[in-house]
């Protein structure tokens, strides 16, 4: 008893001890992550200092340091600070990846591409959006808004400018779904400067009708929004639209780029000095992405005001440059980031097509196990059935043979009774002169005889109630029956009885012959006599009376005898 209970306390402690574990309960620090998630959008400073606060070594399982992961990335963003390491943002990759909802798995893997891209690692940045792009079920709008210009960045890089323009669209109709009109501005705004460069007026037309309203509400994004629509006014404005625009702009500190823009929209509009003059205060670095564009500007502006040599040598500078960006590219895993996300799903699908095909094989080969197991099985259960009606039939047909052949062994039994019964009457009305010994015997037989055919006849088994206790008598006193027999058998066939010691029988061998006489086979001879030397005595008769050898059946060569002498 003692032990029982120390088992049981141990058992106690050993569950109190792994429920928690299982079940832990989230500590103190969920809360403060509440409020810093409230504060991220609108006041990521206080949100970066409650998450600094917290001491993530007491952070309780795995969601939550996650949660703190992801958060304390978010906040950073929002700071404007960048990392280029995973170690604030691995708890939520390691967890939210696997076991985040749609939401937190786009946070993450947006987070994941943000540092992917301040490491320069272009190729795993496009990766990561991808990923996220191809989320269903996604609710947070302003991340995928966020996602997709991250991506837009990334194809701007590789100058693929249909992808960059798009990205940006997309993700101006989420940020202007969600009231955030700033950031729809600025993705209107850089779409629309592509747009125009390949030229399609009608969408660039569109752009600009929604953006004009919004710029209204919105005065801050005005300047950013007019260094795009800069290319707009060149294209496809009015010079005074432009010199108006231009000379709006130039009281800003404008980067390079819008003013290449302006010296080029000053040449375009015929105003060649001007834009000469402009490009003398443009400064860019030979080794910049901006050097592009400026080396193009300028050999474009240098045709057009005929000098040709300073156009073929600015245009010779650009492809230099070009060159070199492309082989940058080259060497970059961003240009095939899409290539190898493609063929990961295609090799997904032709494994899930595979897969479905085994499936549905299996399926079929299942099936068709199951209905050949069902032919089968009701073919046998026919066949059983068919063969047990066979067998059924059999034992019928067998059981009527032999109910005919008990039913015709009966009859000549009775046969045999009747002609017995008659001849006794017929000894006992003749023969008055018999001894009172042997009438007692052959009228004892005699009534016998009349009760086991009164029982035949009458189907009552009454009448063989003397007969019964005969056979009863008769089997205890086997001597005293085999003598009356020989006397009845003796005053019936007597010439076959005499004739029976002259071939030399003994008094035994003679009560055999008797019994053989009366209808009794050899076996029921030997089990009545319950003798050993039965068959010695069966042989030496069958010599005695020269039974042939082929007379296989000493009772039936008996009872012919009996016959032939009568």
């Amino acid at each position: 008893m003692k032990r029982l209970i120390i088992y049981v306390i141990a058992l106690t402690a050993a569950v109190a001890s792994v429920v928690p574990a299982g079940c832990r309960q989230k500590t103190a620090a969920w809360d403060q992550m509440n409020h810093a998630e409230n504060f991220i959008e609108t006041n990521p400073d206080s949100a970066l200092s409650i998450l600094s606060a917290i001491n993530k070594h007491r952070l309780g399982d795995n969601e939550e340091r996650a949660r703190y992961a992801l958060l304390m990335s978010m906040a950073l963003d929002k700071n404007y600070i960048d990392t280029t390491t995973f170690d604030v943002l691995q708890p939520a990759i390691d967890y939210y990846l696997r076991h985040g909802s749609p939401d937190e798995k786009l946070r993450t893997l947006y987070y994941q591409s943000c540092i992917y891209r301040n490491r320069g690692d272009d190729g795993n940045a496009m990766a990561s959006c991808i990923e996220a792009l191809n989320i269903e079920g996604v609710t947070d709008t302003l991340v995928l808004a966020r996602t997709l210009v991250g991506q837009g960045a990334l194809y701007h890089k590789q100058y693929k400018i249909d992808e960059f323009a798009e990205n940006n669209l997309r993700a101006a109709t989420l940020y202007l779904d969600s009231k955030n009109f700033p950031p729809a501005i600025r993705c209107y705004a850089k779409a629309l400067n592509t747009i125009v460069t390949i030229n399609n007026k009608s969408k660039a037309d569109s752009i600009v009708k929604i953006c004009l309203p919004l710029i209204k509400n919105n005065p801050e994004m005005e300047q950013f929004f007019n260094c795009n629509y800069l290319s707009y006014l060149i294209e496809y404005g009015t010079a005074d639209e432009f010199f108006k625009l231009a000379s709006d702009l130039q009281q800003y500190d404008l980067p390079s780029d819008t003013k290449l823009d302006i010296a080029r929209g000053y040449a375009t509009k015929g105003n060649i000095n001007t834009a000469l003059s402009l490009l003398e205060h443009i400064e860019i670095a030979p080794t910049t992405s901006d050097s592009l564009k400026y080396y193009a500007v300028i050999s474009d502006i240098l045709d057009t005001a005929q000098l040709p040599e300073n156009a073929l040598d600015a245009y010779k500078k650009y492809m230099n440059v070009a060159e070199r960006f492309h082989v940058r590219m080259f060497s970059n895993d961003l240009l095939f980031a899409e290539k190898k996300h493609q063929l990961e799903i295609s090799n997904l699908i032709e494994k899930q097509n595979r897969d479905k095909l085994i499936n549905y094989s299996l399926f079929a080969i299942i099936a068709l196990m199951i209905v050949s197991g069902i032919i089968i099985y009701r073919y046998y259960k026919i066949r059983t059935k068919r063969m047990m009606a066979e067998q059924e039939n059999l034992k019928l047909k067998l059981e009527q043979q032999a109910a005919e052949l008990e039913l015709n062994n009966l009859r000549s039994e009775k046969s045999q009774l009747e002609e017995e019964r008659n001849n006794l009457k017929i000894l006992l009305q003749n023969q008055q002169k018999i001894d009172a010994p042997i009438k007692n015997v052959i009228k004892q037989r005699l009534d016998m005889l009349n009760s086991l055919l009164a029982k035949e006849i009458s189907d009552n088994e009454s009448h063989a109630a003397a007969y019964t206790q005969w056979i009863e008598y008769i089997r205890k006193n086997k001597e005293e029956f085999l003598n009356s027999t020989r006397i009845a058998l003796t005053a019936s066939y007597p010439t076959f009885m005499n004739s029976l010691e002259t071939y030399g029988l003994t008094d035994d061998e003679i009560k055999y012959v008797c019994l053989y006489a009366i209808g009794l086979k050899g076996k029921e001879v030997g089990e009545y006599m319950q003798l050993k030397r039965h068959y010695n005595i069966s042989s030496s008769i069958r010599k005695k009376l020269g039974i042939d050898e082929h007379e296989t059946n000493i009772g039936l060569y008996i009872r012919r005898s009996l016959t032939s002498f009568s």
